[in-house]
């Protein structure tokens, strides 16, 4: 052995197997405990051929050899294929980005290569590299790109490289920017992929899409035992309980689910970690010399400012990172503690994914006394009090989330005069109004008065006229499709002769409903709301049973103007030429109903789906609302007793 082999390095250690593997564990949890067939799939990494995407590829084409077994977020990992993307904003960037992907080829990964497209920029006669707005437009193309790309190999773990020097850097540019203490969590080690709010499959959707493919997707499909003893609880709870007439049953949606998840498992490292580790094992990696221009981007400042200046210490890397440390768990508690109040005071009463309303009940909050004379009592009840209204804000922001159109949530400032509102006794002016309706973030907020409390109903709020209507057009033919008194529908024969085309990708309406079709003929269908123009004409081609049945669902469902917040199906036909084109539409469908008129399935096929919701906020009910008789059976309880609880929480609270 030679004497270099026994002097100690003082220099950075490379990463091991075993700490990699540990970060993996730690941070790639199960998604679905209850999936009872998971095969393997794929992962997929973003790299971009610097140091820390490659030394990220090195480790994974390690591990994935070292461990057959390799097991991430439920599923059994057989492959990675690394995603190189070509910004295509400077030159030699094609050549860099097929070099990067020979790299990961010889690692024994996948690669493949995407360019963005830039061609809506350039035909306005504008250069992409010198957009205002250039590093937010390639960051929403770049994780478009990623998302596509993840989603056509069918790989819901997305992998970037980001290390303790990205969570500084960002942490200091927030702070210097005067973000608050969430904004100062800095980069999440998990969250769901951005900028890809409407592909579906992408975004918190896609789970239970049934389409067969080459390698299915999770199942949630009970064994055959499980369904045996369905089936006798069922035949056992329906007899001699038959439905009223007067309320027809109504097939809930099904509410979508999955999405492809980012993970970071090297925040945990420094860069001279993934420097050492592809130094140790001969990885090549490729420099961007744009990150050296420090008046490109604010990041390339501020690794400007670190490297050409001394910083305080309580600018310096470690301040920073327990700054952010700190942030970040304060912020949990108070997710956990907002949880807890939705999940024990049972504020979802009753949730209706066909029209997307929400009935929930507030807590009453027991008033602070009248203030104290000695200031640290006084105090203590106004931070008991911004307390409480920091937590039941972020309750309601959670239960805006089930309905509100919108893709951003608003933010907790934002919403003080809806917490004034829902709970006055937390409010500190004295007179106190009875409940109103209002809206917020396109939500309508209507109160529900009753004896003993007041329910509220939250609906999506009514379209205003300076916008426009929400629209979706799901085909795009120059032929019009018939309508349901075409003859092509008295001839069976026509039809069956006719190809059924696949499943369209599914789109997303209004914030709310993915909708996605099936069609055997040419036509061009848009999705717009249930206009009143054109509800009696659908009802009249209704046969007889299926009005009244349009009618008791809209009266017990969607009563009033709430019906008209509904996603329909419209047959498109254009006719003129220039600017005197004229548009006919004819109402097809109310897809989330699942009402039609009389023939449609034979050309056309419809399929709808609520968004993704917190599911765990269903199905609760609170213990001080409701007795056990001795069988199991639940009943009202006495008003007397619904006092006696309401006095209980407030005390309590």
């Amino acid at each position: 052995m030679s004497l270099t082999a026994l002097v100690p390095r003082h220099g950075p250690k490379p990463i091991s197997l075993t700490e990699f593997r540990d970060a993996l564990e730690a941070l790639c949890r199960s998604r679905f405990p209850a999936t009872r067939d998971a095969r393997p799939r794929r992962i997929a990494l973003a790299v971009s051929g610097g140091v820390d995407s490659m030394a990220m590829a090195f480790l994974f084409s390690s591990l994935l050899k070292s461990d057959r077994g390799l097991e991430i977020a439920d599923r059994h990992v057989h492959g990675a294929c690394g995603i190189v993307i070509d910004h295509k904003l400077r030159h030699g960037s094609g050549h860099e980005a097929a070099c990067v992907a020979r790299e990961l080829r010889s690692l024994g990964l996948q690669a493949c290569v995407r360019q963005l497209k830039w061609s809506h920029v350039r035909n306005n006669g504008l250069d992409p590299a010198r957009l205002s707005n250039l590093e937010g437009t390639a960051r929403t193309m770049r994780y478009q790109a990623l998302g596509s790309t993840c989603r056509s190999l069918q790989a819901s773990s997305l992998f970037f490289a980001h290390h303790c020097d990205d969570q500084y850097e960002t942490v200091l540019m927030r702070l210097l920017a005067g973000h608050g203490y969430r904004g100062l969590r800095g980069i999440q080690e998990a969250n769901a992929i951005p900028e890809c709010y409407e592909l579906h499959g992408v975004y918190r959707s896609g789970l239970l899409d049934h389409e067969p493919q080459r390698s299915s997707r999770l199942s949630f499909e009970p064994s055959a035992q499980h369904l045996q003893r369905l089936r006798m609880f069922i035949g056992a709870d329906s007899k001699g309980k038959p439905g009223p007439p007067s309320s027809p049953y109504l097939t809930p949606l099904n509410c979508e689910d999955g999405g492809i998840v980012i993970y970071r498992p090297l925040l945990g490292f420094d860069k001279d970690r993934l420097i050492a580790t592809c130094e140790a094992n001969k990885v090549r990696w490729f420099e961007d010399h744009t990150n050296l221009d420090p008046t490109l981007t604010t990041r390339n400042a501020i690794r400007h400012l670190m490297r050409a200046h001394r910083l305080p210490v309580a600018l310096q890397k470690p301040a920073i990172l327990s700054l952010c440390k700190r942030a970040r768990r304060r912020t949990m508690f108070e997710k956990a503690e907002a949880h807890r109040l939705l999940v024990r005071e049972a504020m979802v009463c009753h949730f209706d994914p066909n029209v997307g309303t929400l009935i929930v009940e507030l807590p009453a909050f027991r008033a602070d006394r009248s203030a104290s004379r000695r200031p640290v009592i006084a105090a203590r009840h106004k931070a008991r009090r911004r307390r409480r209204r920091l937590i039941l804000a972020m309750a309601i922001r959670k239960l805006i989330d089930f309905v509100t159109p919108e893709l951003h949530l608003p933010s907790l400032a934002s919403l003080e005069n809806v917490v004034d509102r829902l709970s006055p006794e937390l409010c500190s002016a004295t007179n106190r109004q009875p409940p109103k309706a209002f809206s917020v973030a396109g939500v309508k907020f209507e109160p529900l008065v009753g004896l003993t409390s007041t329910k509220w109903l939250l609906t999506r709020a009514p379209y205003p006229s300076s916008r426009p209507l929400p629209e979706r057009k799901l085909r795009d033919h120059s032929r019009y499709g018939p309508t349901p008194r075409d003859r092509v529908l008295e001839e069976p024969r026509t039809v069956r002769r006719a190809r059924w085309r696949s499943w369209k990708t599914a789109q997303l309406w209004d914030g709310r409903f993915w909708i996605r079709i099936r069609t055997c003929v040419p036509a061009t269908f848009h999705i717009l709301p249930f206009l009143p123009q054109h509800a009696k004409p659908f009802r009249l081609a209704l046969p007889r049973e299926e009005r009244w049945r349009l009618e008791q669902i809209l009266k017990r469902h969607a009563p009033g103007k709430v019906r008209y917040s509904l996603p329909a199906l419209y047959a498109v036909q254009e006719a003129g030429a220039g600017d005197w084109t004229t548009r006919t539409l004819t109402l097809l469908a109310l897809p989330s109903l699942g009402i039609h008129v009389p023939g449609l399935e034979r050309w056309v096929k419809y399929e709808a789906k609520f968004k993704m919701i917190d599911k765990s906020l269903l199905g609760l009910v609170r213990r001080d609302d409701a007795r056990l008789h001795s069988d199991g059976s639940r009943c009202a309880p006495s008003r007397r007793a619904a006092n006696q609880a309401t006095t209980r929480r407030r005390h309590a609270l």
